[in-house]
């Protein structure tokens, strides 16, 4: 009988057995992924190995598909970043006994190389003896970065990393290559330096047009907009209808005392040697007398500006942006950027003029007289500690074609006349080498800097305006001192506190307006010449605002004119 019972038991264990095996052997598959969140990263040209844990998996096949592309069929995947984007992939597993998949998610993004821009012409010519500091910018991107320089393939030792000191001792043609490298690759921007001799320096003196207008009785300022600045150069200006007017600098001031054609001839003289290089340029002057081509309003007289006939801001955070600064990305001529200042004052909404010298241009279906008082009015954005003041200034049709281009007088305001204030500023601003990146820029009194690139608020390619498609260009205005400051001591809070009067996009006591909110008012009488002496207009037909400071408020970014509408006052009161 025990027998019997042993050998029983021993039948049930082997039974028992038999039955764990079937459970175990007839398990469905299932795939343990290697990330926890099924998402994976790998960089532009790059190859990561995705590789998941299985379990029950004896005999099974292999799917890895995106869409009805089939990517592999083994266990892991070897996948290579070939387009930035996000790529979905299904892996299956299937034995006799069941299938299991999971959906995984592949990011590939572009690789950090931190591209540079040296911020300079691509081509210069200078001195022997000469020096010229050359300056970079780079790109910022999460990993370290190494800035090196080099003179002809040469590497060169500097004191700054994003500053090379070059001084041209010898004759000849040189290449600076500054260049970025990080662990995911490496950037380069070169400039070309032509050497010459003192006397074989270009003779340069160049004005913005030989073609003027002016008033009767009231004086032009003639001045280049380069010239070579050397005490080697002779100057003489004559007037062939007023000869007693001559003058033998660099610019000259005019005062045509009667109506029509003036002629002035100009000549600058450089001695080269056994030679005297001359420069010779006749300037026209139609003087009109004051009032000719006044438009006197009428019934149908709109107080509004009526068009816009120049936008040309500086770069800056809000240009070319997509959502708050309403950009589209089809402003690649001034045509479209008139169009797009025009259609932004239209609905109300604000027109950015980015960093310093950035200016708009309107006009008016009439003549905006001077009378008692404030003349016309100007809307901003500001309020109490944020103000980013514009400087204004008006012109009148003085030859009657209807088109700004005759003389500005720019409008008095509280800090003309300052020892921090300086009139005749000029900013040369860069195009960046690469998307992402600040836009550098230098001015005429041996600045340098840049507008900062802010990715956490404002993700366009570029800051640097998409229709002007030269590589630098200069905008010249009156600077005021920027009053900006950290109020907070750790960078979190920034002040922008207001200027006293005669500025746009300032919440000024004495001249906001009281019914206009977050709007400046002007009076024509406030207008100069360009020596800052008071000019006497009895109207104006347009109205330029400049952005007139250069600085930037930390993670603000950098201090910008905004302009809401433009119109006039006293029509308006009416």
């Amino acid at each position: 009988m025990k027998r019997f019972l042993v050998c029983l038991i021993v039948a049930l264990i082997s039974s028992s057995c038999n039955i764990d095996d079937e459970i175990r052997t007839t398990l469905p598959p299932s795939i343990l992924l290697d990330s926890p969140t099924g998402v994976y990263t790998v960089k532009l040209g790059e190859e990561i190995v995705i590789a998941p844990d299985y379990e029950s998996a004896e005999e099974a096949t292999y799917r890895w598909m995106s869409g009805s592309t089939l990517l592999g069929s083994e266990p892991s995947l070897v996948f290579v970043g070939e387009t930035v984007g996000k790529i979905y992939i299904t892996i299956s597993v299937t034995t006799p006994y069941g299938t299991d998949s999971e959906e995984i998610r592949v990011d590939v993004v572009e690789r950090e190389i931190a591209t540079i821009s040296i911020s300079a012409p691509e081509r210069m010519t200078l001195s022997v003896g000469s020096s010229y500091l050359f300056r970079a910018t780079v790109k910022s991107v999460s990993l370290p970065t190494r800035i090196t320089w080099s003179l002809n393939g040469e590497p060169q030792a500097v004191e700054e990393p994003s500053a090379y000191l070059f001084i041209s001792e010898f004759v000849g043609t040189y290449t600076i290559t500054a260049t970025s490298k990080t662990d995911d690759g490496e950037h380069s921007d070169s400039v070309v330096v032509e050497v010459v001799a003192p006397e074989d320096m270009p003779f340069v003196w160049e004005f913005e047009s030989d073609i003027l207008h002016g008033v009767v009785g009231r004086s032009i300022i003639i001045k280049p907009i380069r010239a070579s600045h050397t005490n080697e150069v002779t100057y003489y200006w004559l007037s062939t209808n007023q000869p007693n007017d001559f003058g033998r600098e660099s610019s000259f001031v005019y005062t045509p005392r009667t109506k029509g054609r003036h002629t002035i001839k100009a000549t600058a003289s450089m001695i080269k040697g056994n030679e005297t290089e001359v420069i010779s340029v006749m300037f026209t002057i139609d003087a009109y007398e004051e009032g000719t081509f006044r438009r006197p309003k009428s019934v149908t007289s709109s107080a509004d500006w009526a068009k816009v006939y120049d936008y040309t801001p500086a770069p800056g955070q809000f240009i070319n942006e997509l959502k708050t600064g309403g950009f589209d990305s089809t402003q690649t001529t001034a045509t479209a950027a008139i169009a797009y200042a025009e259609g932004r004052l239209s609905s109300g909404s604000w027109v950015s003029l980015g960093g310093f010298g950035g200016y708009i241009v309107v006009g008016f279906d009439h003549s905006i007289d001077a009378v008692e008082g404030f003349d016309f009015a100007i809307t901003g954005n500001s309020f109490k500690e944020s103000n980013e003041p514009g400087v204004v200034w008006v012109m009148q049709d003085e030859n009657g074609d209807g088109e700004p281009n005759d003389t500005w007088y720019e409008l008095r305001g509280s800090e003309t006349g300052a020892a921090t204030t300086i009139q005749d500023y000029a900013v040369t601003y860069y195009r960046p080498s690469g998307a992402a990146m600040p836009v550098a820029w230098s001015d005429n009194r041996g600045g340098a800097g840049q507008i900062d690139y802010l990715p956490q608020y404002h993700t366009q390619d570029y800051y640097y305006p998409l229709w002007i498609t030269d590589e630098c260009y200069t905008l010249r205005g009156t600077l005021l001192a920027a009053r900006n400051y950290d109020s907070s001591g750790n960078g979190t809070m920034w002040i922008q506190p207001p200027y006293d009067w005669g500025y746009a996009d300032n919440r000024s006591e004495r001249d906001s307006s009281p019914t206009h909110a977050q709007t400046n008012l002007f009076d024509i009488a406030n207008a100069m010449d360009g020596e800052c002496q008071p000019i006497a207009l009895t109207h104006i037909d347009f109205v330029k605002i400049q952005c007139a400071v250069n600085a930037k408020s930390g993670w603000l970014g950098e201090l910008s004119t905004e302009v809401c509408g433009v119109f006039d006052y006293s029509l308006k009161q009416q």
